[in-house]
């Protein structure tokens, strides 16, 4: 029998559950975001440092040299490439001038790389804790990033100790080496987080990662130089890593300054880069924890 009296209970709209998508902002709201955004990863800066610190910590756990493998990697590794592609990749048998071109295009390699890689788990591997309390996402691609960095540096100062002995001679054009590295790791954060976000929705690309370093590897003047192709020049203006590789190889095997041309295109990818990425990430974040 319906009863007389009217139903007391509220009906509650689906957007009370699940808010509706923001729609496209507009230039000044792209601008609020992103300064929303600074302030919230300045606010975590002690997280991202946390998490740096213990990758490190945990990297070299229980090893007798700790961080001296850091140092020590980059050495045996270019000793080994040197000894196996000197007398085939060199210039003119000279394997001392190979074994500085080789290091430095090398280790800023490394830095690309491991990026890469380790972002494309980045927020995968942190689901738990993007469940349980609130940490703005961007700060696990930013902390890898940082991490590799770091890396970076420890394995440059491996790479000074190795200089003089080569027969490599400090000179000014060393002053640009923190504005290359710079560059590289914005392009490399920029990428890592979009690889990062849509590893999340389809985790195939987090293979197809691996793979297509190994072949980015080849493609990039790193073992070889870039003069040996006839078709370098096409070839090298579609490798996005070469504007970022080269100038090191200028600065520390020739002693020289790099082309403004090859900086200006590596700004301009590492802008770029940033931007793509930080907007694939504002487009889906209201959609990544649902898809952990």
């Amino acid at each position: 029998m319906p009863s007389s009296f009217p139903s007391t209970r509220r009906v509650i709209p689906h957007e009370e559950y699940f808010p509706t998508p923001r729609g496209p902002l507009l230039p000044t709201g792209w601008l609020a975001v992103l300064a929303h955004d600074l302030r919230e990863l300045a606010r975590f800066a002690p997280v991202i440092a946390n998490l740096v610190h213990q990758d490190l910590r945990v990297r070299y756990q229980r090893s007798v040299l700790g961080f001296f493998w850091t140092l020590l990697n980059p050495i045996l590794m270019m000793t080994t490439m040197t000894l196996v592609f000197a007398n085939l990749l060199g210039r003119d048998g000279d394997w001392r001038n190979y074994a500085i071109y080789l290091f430095a295009g090398q280790v800023p390699w490394g830095l690309l790389a491991g990026s890469l890689s380790d972002c494309a788990l980045s927020i995968i591997a942190n689901e738990a804790l993007i469940r349980k309390i609130y940490v703005p996402k961007l700060v696990f691609p930013i902390s890898r990033v940082l991490f590799h960095v770091v890396n970076f540096a420890l394995s440059l100062t491996a790479l000074f100790l190795l200089l003089v002995p080569l027969g490599a001679r400090p000179s000014w054009s060393l002053l640009m080496l923190p504005i290359c590295v710079a560059l590289l790791a914005a392009f490399s954060l920029g990428l890592g987080i979009l690889i990062a976000v849509l590893n999340t929705f389809y985790r195939d690309l987090g293979h197809l990662v691996g793979v297509t370093l190994q072949a980015w590897y080849f493609m990039t003047p790193i073992l070889y130089e870039a003069s040996r192709f006839r078709t370098s020049p096409w070839f090298l203006a579609l490798n996005p890593a070469y504007p970022f590789i080269r100038p090191f190889q200028v600065i520390l095997r020739d002693g020289q300054w790099p082309d403004p041309c090859v900086v200006g295109v590596s700004a301009v990818l590492a802008i770029s880069s940033l931007g793509i990425g930080y907007a694939v990430y504002k487009g889906l974040e209201h959609k990544l924890v649902f898809r952990l």
